[in-house]
């Protein structure tokens, strides 16, 4: 069993691959199954084993992500939980700009098809629920304020990850503006709550970011005589 499951792991990753390409080569409706099992060296009957249509197979895609994103988090090493976040957030980022094209493909596909909601709600709520962990994990280690409702947080942070790959994914943003404001958002508002050392390293990223996205700080207005 081992090694069957092996080789639909495999089959699954080469799929996911490969469907990656043809549709930043020619847009989601461009995309035929039969031409995808062609390029990825499987049977149409195979395909549809594994995802059951063109739809499943942005799950397939999205979970993937989600994954490589809960593992960039967990793996990520520090004194604060900071770095857990930073790390979780750059993990998405890199996933996106990997193939831009296909990225931007896929945001708007999940933007405007009714079809794609009910998948769009979940990896929304798969994110806040993982955000919330960390945020929950960072209050019992006294480093975020105790008062603070964690899904409330995370679901804001979503939320401002999402609206910042709208403004990339139309053009608004380039790569690096992109990378520079997911990382900012989230750092501003977990720097209100945030306290000890969790603090000082968010006072300082923000800063670092700031001065990367452009901003700075304004000469405080003298008083009239």
């Amino acid at each position: 069993m081992g090694l069957l499951q092996d080789q639909k792991a495999e089959r699954r990753a080469r799929i996911l691959t490969t469907a990656r390409r043809l549709i930043a080569e020619r847009g989601f409706e461009g995309l035929t199954m039969r031409d995808l099992a062609q390029a990825s060296r499987v049977s149409v009957p195979t395909l549809y084993n594994l995802f059951g249509g063109k739809l499943a197979l942005l799950v397939g895609e999205l979970d993937e992500t989600f994954a490589r994103v809960d593992a960039s988090m967990r793996a990520a090493s520090g004194p604060t939980f900071v770095e857990r976040v930073v790390a979780g957030c750059e993990a998405a980022n890199d996933d996106l700009l990997a193939v831009p094209r296909y990225s931007r493909a896929l945001v708007h596909l999940t933007l405007v098809s009714p079809e794609t909601r009910p998948m769009r709600r979940e990896i929304g709520r798969r994110y806040v629920a993982m955000m919330a962990g960390t945020i929950r994990d960072a209050q019992a280690a006294g480093e975020i304020a105790e008062f603070v409702d964690a899904e409330a947080v995370a679901a804001r942070a979503y939320a401002h990850y999402v609206a910042t790959m709208i403004q990339w994914a139309v053009g608004d943003l380039d790569d690096g503006e992109f990378r520079t404001a997911t990382l900012l958002g989230p750092c501003l508002m977990l720097l209100g709550i945030a306290r000890g050392g969790a603090a000082r390293d968010l006072e300082r990223r923000v800063r670092e970011l700031q001065r990367a996205h452009g901003a700075r700080p304004q000469a405080r207005a003298r008083p009239r005589r």
